[in-house]
């Protein structure tokens, strides 16, 4: 329902922004830093604790349009990899770790608003829902551990995630840093012993760098 309400409000938005002009199209290149949280549902007494997630460096990569002029669209298309990890106590109270490397190709959908706009310099914001597509090639990697903890097969398809940021364009080039919000679990783990799963949701801080080249 959260997913359908969202959708609905954008679809109203574009609708009363298609009308409007300059269209303009870029490529642009980023650099994040990621926190996936972890948390391990109880099979029987099978449980780990101590969770402790740290942020951990990617990357994303691809395209932008806008729409509009003083309030905007902004649909992305970029290929993303995030990265996290997460120490633990495993259940004979050793320590462990994993490193998780989430590929997926990320779909922004953003309105914005200039707040300043000069001939060669504009100050904008913006915020918006992001769809990602997770990727088969996305790994988990497992330190000091024999029981396998993890499938990547438990990621789901699709994830949900919200953005809000700010950003400044100079002639055709064009910065911004944003942060984006898990809205739904990367993975929700399984009920199987031999393959116990963990709950993944995650957060980032992006920061970006533009070229408008139409």
């Amino acid at each position: 329902m959260k997913k359908s309400f969202l959708t609905l409000i954008f679809v109203t938005v574009v609708l009363s922004v298609i009308a409007q002009s300059p269209f303009t199209l870029g490529i642009k290149g980023s650099i994040n830093s990621s926190k996936i949280t972890t948390e391990n549902p109880s099979v029987s007494d099978y449980t780990y604790s101590d969770f402790k997630s740290d942020t951990k460096a990617g990357f994303n990569v691809g395209a932008f349009a806008r729409l509009g002029n003083k309030i905007y669209l902004q649909p992305e298309l970029l290929y993303c990899q995030r990265n996290g990890k997460t120490s633990f106590m495993s259940p004979t109270n050793t320590t462990g770790s994993q490193t998780i490397e989430l590929r997926t190709i990320q779909v922004p959908v953003l309105l914005g608003v200039k707040v300043v706009n000069l001939q060669l310099v504009s100050i904008h914001a913006f915020t918006g829902p992001a769809m990602s597509f997770v990727l088969s090639s996305s790994d988990i990697k497992i330190d000091d551990v024999t029981t396998p903890l993890f499938d990547t097969k438990n990621y789901k398809n699709n994830i949900w995630d919200w953005q809000a940021g700010a950003g400044v364009d100079i002639g055709m080039f064009t910065f911004d840093v944003r942060y984006e919000w898990g809205l739904t679990n990367v993975s929700d783990g399984d009920g199987d012993i031999s393959n116990v799963g963990f709950k993944n949701k995650g957060n980032m801080l992006t920061f970006s760098l533009g070229f408008k080249f139409l």
